[in-house]
């Protein structure tokens, strides 16, 4: 499973801040001006609700979004969830009836929560975010297809049974979908 989440951090890293770019941190930043924190010369730090912002002017990506709540971090998730539709896509494999019902559930709901938490995000651009996300990785991914099995192995494992309460939780509290900590 490691060399699985490092490729799919690989695959998500160009947008790992926000994987579908849709969270505005600059409007954030000057809407909530008096609540930020100078905590150096060239970084900030701004509480948002359980997710804390950090931003350095030095970095090329600016962003970092802590998701503080306990529950996980939903941009994580998301990119997770394009991974390994994008292998699903790239391979040319199924996965089982009962697996291929979770996905599409969790794939409705984690976009109606993506738009629901994000200013100005409305639902159809969060899936076509989505789409575009999955479709970027297509290319990058084929070359890891004679390993598939990192896929569905991690297909098991996020869409068993057992995981359903995980993704709930993660889902049932309102806050920014930010990537950070990553599983």
């Amino acid at each position: 499973m490691r060399r699985f989440l490092l490729v799919a951090a690989f695959a998500a890293a160009p947008a790992f801040a926000d994987p579908l770019d849709l969270i505005d941190y600059e409007g954030i930043f000057a809407r909530e001006a008096g609540a930020v924190e100078d905590v150096s010369e060239s970084r900030q730090i701004l509480r948002v609700g359980d997710v804390t912002i950090l931003y350095d002017r030095l970095e090329a990506n600016p962003y970092t979004g802590l998701d503080e709540s306990g529950e996980g971090a939903v941009g994580c998730f998301v990119s997770i969830l394009a991974t390994i539709e994008s292998a699903v896509l790239a391979c040319e494999v199924t996965l089982p009836d009962e697996q291929l019902a979770i996905q599409t559930d969790y794939r409705t709901r984690v976009l109606d929560f993506y738009a629901a938490n994000v200013d100005g995000a409305d639902r159809q651009t969060v899936t076509d975010r989505f789409e575009a996300l999955v479709a970027s990785q297509i290319a990058t991914t084929r070359p890891f297809c004679a390993n598939i099995d990192l896929v569905t192995d991690l297909a098991d494992r996020i869409f068993a049974p057992q995981s359903a309460e995980e993704i709930n939780g993660m889902l049932s509290v309102p806050r920014l979908p930010v990537s950070n900590p990553c599983l």
